[in-house]
């Protein structure tokens, strides 16, 4: 069934120019765009794995598609691109303690 379902719904499963995040981009799901979407997934963090342009909910190319999101549970859901935004992995430099002080001289 898998093989049936990649056939009618084909994945692309490497970067695009045009669209809205990187494959492998850590993403967090910030809202929900409908009433069919499943609510425990608000606020959940995830990795982009695909993106599906053809799975008939009006997506465009490159901008607009179905984004796959892994979770740490390993199951996959789509996302729109405005329920998604890129979740920064803050560097060392912006860790508490580890920013120097400026010295103001008179």
């Amino acid at each position: 069934m898998r093989q049936e379902q990649s056939k009618r719904n084909p994945s692309v499963r490497q970067n695009v120019p045009g669209a809205p995040f990187l494959i492998s981009d850590k993403v967090t799901v910030r809202r929900l765009a409908d009433e069919t979407a499943n609510s425990s997934y608000l606020f959940k963090r995830g990795v982009v794995e695909y993106f599906n342009y053809s799975c008939g909910c009006g997506q465009t190319f490159p901008g607009d598609p179905m984004i796959g999101v892994r979770f740490a549970d390993g199951e996959i859901e789509e996302f729109w691109r405005e329920e998604l935004k890129t979740t920064k992995t803050p560097s060392h430099r912006t860790l508490r303690g580890s920013r120097k002080r400026r010295v103001r001289r008179i």
